[in-house]
């Protein structure tokens, strides 16, 4: 007789090898018991009121069936045994929402490989399940390309851009999976149709605006909790674990002796933590979905706890605004101990030095906007855009950039087409200036 762990996990993989309900269930794993089984029923019961009607993951359904007093029972008879399960797992979503999701349906690697038009060993490379990344030295093996990018308060972020094909695969994932994924109401950034300005509309002319800022809001961002989503939409174990792979990454450990603070190690050993392990990259074109998608639940906890106030919750990537009347304002300083507990509890660490009570007696400002009266850009921002703009009329272009930008002339329409979100009037002064702008010399890094 086999022994009792192998007998399990071939249990486990009939249990889980397609939709997660009793019927089902029964139906997969009773042609395969050998043996007495009457005790199935009755650990399909109990299998059930545990995890209740979502698939869950596979060492959490063999724990319990080791655990289970029903199996152990039935596996001490002599004639005991579970025959493997010779179909392939089912694409199953869990009931609710995930059952109208119009994904692509793939049930086991080789599926991913064939829709990716990868062989197998390309897919395992891609997906970089054994962490080979992180010792490949500088060169071609390599599917990202590293550097350093300096933020306020001595800070710095990693910027991890995926090289060619790791792109078009990422690509075709966020177009045909992760896009078609909702994401709760209160997210506004990286989405179609949602802005900087969706996001800050909500807050206009209140009494209080409160602003908090997530620390690290990629690489904060755990594979596991897409891996878990990814089931919920149906796809099997594997499948989703194959699929979270090719949007995560592990950073080789010579990337950090260009560390721009090397002499602070508190500072180094953050980054260590942050990069150095299976995580979100900053760069890659899935990861502002995935964070998004990730972050329903601290959405759905925070928009929950600010109509408990009488207030409006919104989120645009890192930055979290709340805003209320005066009663929100009375209670202002416990809402954001709890609001800060909740991102704490969802995996986000709050930045403290960034946290801002704004009152309407003060300029109301987040996301480069002034929300005091009605959506405005900052009049010193409209001020130093209008001014580069008269340099290059009088300089050429060429020398106002001294090489900053590589395309300095999209760089300035990023910069009007911002302002005229919210203001028609200086988006007009500011076109009749660049307008003036002569773009014809050859040396241009704009041409």
């Amino acid at each position: 007789m086999s022994s009792r762990k192998s007998i399990a996990r071939r249990l486990t993989v009939a249990v889980l090898a397609g939709r997660f309900g009793k019927d089902s269930i029964l139906e997969r794993t009773l042609p395969l018991i050998q043996g007495s089984p009457t005790w199935l029923k009755r650990f399909v019961d109990q299998l059930i009121r545990r995890f209740g009607n979502q698939r869950p993951k596979r060492s959490y359904v063999l724990a319990f069936l080791l655990s289970n007093r029903e199996f152990i029972d039935a596996s001490l008879n002599e004639d005991f045994d579970v025959q493997p399960y010779l179909l392939p797992s089912e694409f199953s979503p869990s009931p609710g929402n995930f059952e109208a999701i119009d994904v692509i349906r793939l049930r086991s690697s080789g599926e991913v490989a064939a829709w990716l038009k990868l062989n197998e060993n390309e897919l395992s490379w891609f997906a970089d399940r054994h962490q080979l990344e992180r010792l490949s030295t500088v060169g071609p093996l390599r599917h990202y390309r590293y550097f350093w990018k300096l933020k306020r308060h001595g800070r710095c972020r990693l910027i991890e851009a995926p090289k060619f094909r790791m792109r078009e695969i990422q690509r075709r994932l966020l177009r045909e999976i992760l896009s078609r994924i909702p994401v709760h109401n209160a997210a506004h950034g990286f989405r179609r149709g949602r802005s900087a300005n969706s996001h800050a509309a909500p807050h206009v002319g209140r009494s209080v605006v409160l602003k908090l800022d997530l620390e690290d809001f990629f690489p904060s961002v755990p594979p596991m909790r897409l891996t878990r989503l990814l089931m919920h939409t149906g796809y099997p174990e594997d499948v989703a674990e194959i699929l979270t792979a090719l949007c995560c990454n592990h950073v080789p450990s010579d990337v950090f002796d260009s560390f721009p603070h090397r002499d602070d190690w508190k500072l180094r050993r953050r980054a260590k933590q942050l990069y150095c392990r299976p995580h979100i990259p900053q760069g890659a074109p899935t990861s502002p979905v995935i964070a998004n998608l990730c972050a329903y639940r601290l959405d759905t906890r925070l928009a929950g706890l600010a109509q408990s106030a009488n207030a409006t919750y919104t989120r645009y990537a890192d930055d979290l605004l709340f805003s209320g009347d005066d009663q929100f304002s009375r209670g202002i300083d416990r809402f954001r101990i709890l609001a800060a507990a909740i991102a704490m509890e969802e995996g986000f660490a709050v930045n403290h030095h960034k946290t801002r009570v704004m009152k309407r007696s003060i300029r109301q400002e987040a996301v480069g906007l002034v929300l005091n009266e009605k959506i405005n850009t900052r009049r010193d921002e409209f001020d130093r855009l209008k001014a580069t703009l008269h340099r290059c009329i009088l300089k050429g272009p060429e020398a106002v950039n001294c090489g900053q930008h590589a395309h300095f002339r999209q760089h300035l329409i990023g910069r009007i087409q911002h302002i005229a979100q919210s203001s028609q009037s200086r988006h007009t002064k500011l076109m009749a200036l660049f307008d003036q702008i002569n773009w014809s010399d050859p040396q241009s890094p704009s041409t």
